[in-house]
């Protein structure tokens, strides 16, 4: 039976070649018209045993529109027929043929499939979301997440000196002012994005957001996902609900890179980023005070290692990400986006604990610091928000280093404070005791005391 039916497609796909040829004047169409019969009959050949005594008028259906051929477009004709040969081919139990079987594997890497969420849908489309809940007990970089609830607004001006300005939700009080002073991160998201490029232009695109925020005994990561081209105007539209809801953003690196870059995306599309007064807490920027003397890098990565003690398992290098994300849009395979995914929620993950580490250095930095190195980063930090006294203690602690290059940088700070300060004979006594180094010769303490 399925031997007759093959024969009568190419016997009728043959009869319309020979009938539009006759009839065809432009040479350039006769040769688009024999490329299309040649594709025709491969898929004829192709669905060969696909096809079962049940599909007749499906069949015949397929012979009228081929010997109508000579009334339609060959683009048209094209993508009907194959369309419903395809058709013919999907037996009702997928177990019977081979092409149920093919037809499943196509689907089972589906990120659907794979990854647990939701599609989130609009007027102007979808696109995927994926949450992750974890309980505020959860430990990741040697804290708990709820420890960072700990972190003061006082604390927090550290690291972003506009702060104090920060308004509340739901009184439009300072935050400084607000009885929830205690927790001031709740009105934080975390955020992390992964994109096509590295570049800030309109030709890179964010295919995944993901965002980090407390909520009540939980601290939820949410990861939005384009999975096409066509869904990034709904990923805005819905982040845009989100950003009205929070007052701030910790990221790394975000006010160079993510942040910016989603601005961009916003302007492109002509979507109005509806964000209030956003505050933006960059931890790029204390991490590289705190630990440049120490660490060869502090990237995130680095920090993760060195500093929090975590070491991921099969991470995918940020390098690939866009590849990775290049060859899903083709191929619809989310088995290497996974990896992308895991790796922006551990991004977020160890933002918390960063910022964490971060406080507790700056709240005790003699306990806190293992070496003289970070001791100078902490007193930058302490200079740069204007906390003299404590910038005197870590230089004071650091003089008792045997390194040559710590003592050095901090007889050379301590006497700059000192003699800003008018207090001249700590100067001077730091000055001489800079020129009696042997070890290393320095112009510096005698330009002072001339």
């Amino acid at each position: 039976m399925n031997t007759d039916i093959i024969s009568k497609l190419k016997y009728y796909n043959r009869q319309s070649r020979e009938n539009r040829d006759s009839n065809q004047i432009d040479e350039s169409d006769n040769f688009r018209e024999a490329a299309d019969n040649t594709k025709i009959d491969r898929e004829i050949d192709k669905v060969g045993t696909g096809i079962s005594q049940t599909e007749d008028k499906i069949i015949n259906r397929i012979i009228d529109r081929i010997t109508d051929r000579t009334t339609e477009t060959t683009e048209t004709i094209e993508a009907t027929e194959i369309t419903e040969i395809t058709e013919i081919t999907k037996p009702n139990d997928a177990s019977n043929t081979s092409f149920g079987i093919t037809d499943m594997n196509v689907n089972k890497y589906d990120i659907e499939n794979i990854i647990e969420g939701h599609i989130y849908n609009d007027e102007d489309g979808s696109c995927y979301i994926i949450e992750n809940r974890y309980p505020l007990s959860y430990l990741y970089g040697g804290c708990c997440l709820g420890d960072a609830l700990n972190i003061s607004c006082h604390s927090l001006k550290r690291l972003c000196p506009d702060i104090n300005h920060i308004r509340d939700i739901s009184n439009n009080d300072d935050i400084s002012n607000n009885d929830d002073n205690n927790e001031p991160l709740r009105k934080f998201l975390f955020l992390d994005v992964e994109t096509t490029g590295l570049f800030r232009g309109v030709g890179t695109v964010v295919f995944l957001v993901g965002v980090g925020f407390f909520e009540d005994n939980t601290f939820i990561v949410r990861q939005y996902f384009m999975r096409d081209y066509n869904e990034e105007i709904p990923m805005l539209n819905v982040l845009n609900q989100l950003f009205q809801s929070y007052r701030g953003l910790v990221t790394f690196n975000g006010k160079a890179f993510d942040w910016n870059l989603i601005h961009t995306r916003y302007a492109f599309n002509r979507i109005r980023l509806t964000a209030g007064e956003i505050k933006h807490i960059d931890l790029l920027f204390p991490s590289r005070r705190i630990w440049k003397g120490k660490l060869e890098s502090c990237g995130l990565s680095s920090l993760e290692e060195n500093i929090l003690a975590e070491y991921r398992v099969d991470d995918i290098p940020g390098a690939l990400i866009p590849s990775v994300y290049f060859k899903y849009v083709i191929d619809k395979d989310a088995r290497e986006i996974k990896r992308v995914i895991k790796h922006n929620e551990l991004d977020i993950l160890s933002m918390v604990s960063l910022i964490f580490k971060i406080n507790n250095m700056l709240e005790d930095p003699l306990s806190e610091a293992e070496c003289g190195h970070v001791l100078i980063g902490l007193g930058k930090m302490f200079e740069y928000n204007g906390e003299y006294d404590a910038v005197i203690d870590c230089f004071e602690k650091c003089m008792e280093s045997g390194d040559p290059f710590v003592k050095e940088t901090a007889l050379r700070k301590l006497s700059q404070i000192y003699k800003r300060n008018n207090e001249y004979g700590k100067a001077i006594r730091h000055w001489e005791d800079m020129i009696s180094n042997k070890e290393a010769l320095c112009i510096f303490p005698l330009i002072e005391l001339a």
